[in-house]
């Protein structure tokens, strides 16, 4: 059995949409995560250095989100498992975005799971963290 960190109802407020009043207005999202850990050498020696730092890993989603524009929810909950596969050395994870999406709906949601070793099509790291890492002002075009 694989045990897992997870982390439910993660709120950011980003540009997520095709519409032109989602990428102008952002909106509030939720993000749950998890992730396949080793519980067993944290909870034997009781020790948080043994653990993954789900503060850290709550920020560096929120902050990602938050500064990059996205259209589709597939292509956030994607950019998400590759930044935590990479940042937080998991063999897995999965990732699920959920939005208002429509009057009539409650919400909708796309869930992913990602393992390690596996890369996206284009590979390395999430497109928009590699342009904000080139430059803090950019955002990435969308097309």
């Amino acid at each position: 059995m694989v045990d897992a960190l997870t982390i439910h109802g993660l709120t950011a407020m980003c540009r997520l949409g095709v519409l032109d009043a989602e990428q102008a207005n952002p909106q509030e999202i939720r993000i749950d995560v998890a992730l396949a850990i080793d519980a067993k050498r944290a909870a034997s020696r009781d020790d948080v250095d043994d653990a993954v730092d789900y503060a850290r890993l709550v920020t560096a989603v929120k902050q990602f989100v938050e500064r990059t524009p996205y259209r589709l929810m597939e292509t956030m909950a994607e950019e998400i498992a590759a930044l935590i596969l990479k940042e937080f050395r998991t063999p897995e994870v999965t990732v699920k975005v959920t939005k208002r999406a429509l009057p009539e709906i409650e919400s909708a949601a796309v869930e992913l799971t990602r393992h390690a070793g596996t890369s996206r099509k284009s590979g390395g790291f999430p497109r928009g963290a590699r342009r904000l890492r080139e430059s803090p002002s950019a955002v990435p075009d969308r097309k």
